[in-house]
């Protein structure tokens, strides 16, 4: 009877946490994408082509104080970017990050916001007519800052970097900036 007692209370007092960056959200992204690649020996970085991107998010953030978040997100973006040369070429086919987010109000309308979770990014190649790609995976994060237009939609950029681990002796990241609008439910 006690724990349905603290489920009860803790359930009425949940709106008096309750802030305006917290709920249900989905989010349509628009971004620039650059993978990258290193481990050649020679201590440099070198890009795979660069292209747009576009993707989405769900996400539910849970308010655990006046001004803080945290929740669950999804998102997926998909972009083009290679590097040609010889008759090969090799770049990206796609991005999928799931982990955690952790949002913090830092005024009104504004919030800033961190992600942390597992980033998979589809590695394309192609040579001579022929195409294969491969999955690669590693930990990606996120910095960002929405700011509400309305009661229910927000605008905002973001900064993500990931960290893809190594493939065939070679090391692979990927660096992404991106513009959003969303809608809270």
């Amino acid at each position: 009877m006690k724990k349905f007692l603290l489920l009860a209370a803790t359930l009425v007092a949940q709106p008096a946490l309750a802030n305006d960056f917290s709920g249900l959200r989905a989010e349509v992204r628009v971004g620039y994408e650059t993978p990258t690649v290193s481990g050649l020996g020679d201590g440099k970085v070198y890009k795979l082509g660069n292209s747009a991107s576009i993707g989405g998010e769900f996400g539910y953030d849970v308010p655990v104080s006046e001004k803080v978040n945290l929740g669950p997100f999804i998102n997926a973006d998909y972009a083009n970017a290679k590097d040609c040369g010889a008759g090969l070429c090799l770049g990206s086919g796609g991005n999928l990050l799931v982990g955690g987010r952790v949002g913090l109000a830092v005024a009104d309308a504004a919030e800033v916001y961190f992600k942390l979770g597992y980033d998979q990014f589809k590695l394309k190649a192609s040579a001579l007519g022929a195409e294969g790609s491969k999955s690669l995976g590693g930990v990606g994060g996120e910095l960002g800052l929405n700011y509400k237009i309305g009661r229910k939609f927000y605008v905002g950029a973001s900064l993500n970097y990931a960290d893809l681990g190594e493939f065939a002796g070679l090391n692979f990241q990927r660096r992404h900036v991106s513009l959003h609008i969303g809608s809270r439910f």
